[in-house]
């Protein structure tokens, strides 16, 4: 066989020199048949090793190596050996003499040799057929607090139409809502929904594509019709457009890091973002993605309705009237204090507390922890019942109330030794506007006037409608009538002495 050196010869004598293939079968001392093999060859080639070159340092500890990683395998992600680890306990259980650069590259060989080509099959879809759904999660400065908060995703696979909204979790009330809010923003819902395995969704997986979900995420997803697909375990590549859109997301719609004073401000700019998405090219298509969206867009399941996007909590009331959720503590009217049969439903902005089938409080959600949230109105009658206890009570001094109340139960209070009037001025909230009451309460301290009855009748004259005046009564005099004048000659008849007139 010839050597590289004699084929790179015999080409630059034929085809520099123009030596003919006689003259060089002569001068080398070399068939014509191996001459002409060596000119139709198109690339010269290269050295090659009779024999693998050995390394008596690494050698020994190969297979120990090798067994490592392959325990490693079924190994948590975060819990599997490093190069680094490697070398330190070859070096301390092994005695190993080599560097921690030999083993690193003999790793990165073996991790190399072990991997599968990582190949993909171009997919299609038909409009309205398919979505894909992730979360993200970035960073964002809240209110000056660089806080973590979670990038709800959703993508409909034809038109590449997008939807993005920040919320500050990933519970189940989030995924509800983020849904509902990506179905309104479509104007309809996709087919099939593509999810990897979120314990939001799935309770456990099950054999081959089988899952066995969460009953509320049934429960959703049977209101708005659509089925979902779950990704195999690990196999994120599965919604590999969304997978795109997290990344997207972050790198154009957040990049500086946002800085906002409340998250409703964040989302209406992502949202500004979405529609502006529409200009974007479709990939492999000379289409934008709005042009796509207005053909998928008539073909999206109809909305048929809302759907309450709250995760349901079984809780009891303690003997202060408060239900704990989380880390909070969220009051409802003391009559239901000791009641072990509540149910919570949690809203991403607010929590209800249902018992008996009816809502009997309604509190805007705290993230805060630590927290107790009351309701001044749910313990007013207990304070009928205990009114000494007004000047301690929690619910009441947590209340800012405006100045002008404070001013009214001080007064009250140093002229009637109680606070009986402030309870029942609390409890005409029931009745009336709290801005109408403050206005009411404002005028009565101006006069000095500091009982329940004295706001309710402001109350009443700031409520009560204008009487109006009576219009004037017309009356039209028929044409026909006639009056005569009168004569006044008897009355002066009447005035001479002695007179009179039958």
């Amino acid at each position: 066989m010839l050597k590289m050196a004699n084929i790179e010869l015999i080409r630059k004598l034929h085809f520099k020199e123009g030596r003919s293939i006689r003259q060089l079968a002569k001068d080398l001392t070399l068939s014509r048949q191996t001459i002409r093999k060596a000119l139709q060859q198109n690339e010269i080639p290269t050295y090659q090793r009779s024999k693998p070159v050995t390394n008596p340092v690494i050698d020994p500890v190969k297979p120990i190596i090798i067994r490592w990683l392959t325990d490693d395998e079924t190994a948590p992600l975060k819990q599997r050996h490093s190069a680094a680890q490697i070398h330190r306990r070859l070096v301390k259980e092994y005695g190993f003499k080599g560097g921690e650069s030999t083993v690193r590259r003999f790793v990165r060989q073996y991790k190399q040799l072990k991997e599968t080509p990582n190949s993909s099959i171009p997919l299609e879809f038909d409009p309205g057929e398919f979505a894909q759904f992730d979360w993200g999660e970035i960073i964002v400065l809240l209110n000056g607090i660089e806080t973590k908060v979670m990038l709800f995703c959703m993508r409909l696979l034809y038109s590449r139409k997008i939807f993005v909204k920040v919320f500050q979790h990933q519970r189940q009330e989030a995924l509800f809502q983020g849904h509902a809010d990506a179905f309104d923003y479509f104007g309809g819902v996709p087919k099939t929904i593509v999810y990897d395995n979120m314990k939001t969704a799935v309770k456990k997986v099950l054999e081959g594509t089988k899952r066995e979900e969460q009953e509320a995420f049934i429960q959703f997803r049977s209101y708005y019709l659509f089925d979902a697909q779950f990704c195999a375990p690990a196999k994120g590549n599965e919604k590999g457009q969304v997978e795109k859109l997290v990344q997207t997301a972050r790198a154009q719609f957040l990049v500086p890091v946002p800085q906002v004073s409340d998250l409703q401000v964040l989302n209406h700019y992502l949202l500004e973002q979405c529609d502006a998405y529409e200009e974007t090219y479709v990939p492999k298509t000379k289409e934008q993605v709005g042009e796509r969206f207005l053909q998928e867009k008539q073909q999206l399941l109809p909305i048929i309705g809302t759907h309450p996007c709250a995760r349901k909590v079984r809780a009891s009331v303690n003997s202060l009237s408060l239900v704990n959720f989380e880390t909070n503590a969220y009051s409802v009217p003391t009559r239901y204090a000791g009641r072990k049969d509540a149910q919570i439903n949690a809203y991403v902005n607010h929590i209800e507390i249902n018992i008996d089938g009816n809502c009997v409080a309604k509190h805007e959600r705290s993230y805060e922890k630590l927290q107790e949230i009351f309701e001044v109105d749910h313990y007013l009658d207990e304070l009928e019942r205990k009114p000494r206890a007004i000047q301690h009570a929690r619910p009441v001094r947590r209340a800012n109330l405006p100045p002008s109340y404070q001013e009214f139960y001080k007064r009250s209070l140093s002229k009637y030794g109680h606070g009986k009037e402030f309870i029942k001025l609390l409890k005409l909230h029931r009745e009336f506007t709290m801005e109408t009451v403050e206005r009411a309460v404002a005028s009565c301290v101006k006069e000095q006037l500091y009982t329940a009855d004295s706001v309710r009748h402001y109350l009443y004259l700031m409520t009560q409608p204008e009487a109006t005046k009576p219009a004037p009564i017309k009356y039209e005099m028929e044409q026909s009538v006639t009056v005569k004048a009168p004569t006044f000659s008897p009355y002066d008849q009447l005035l001479q002495k002695g007179r009179y007139i039958h």
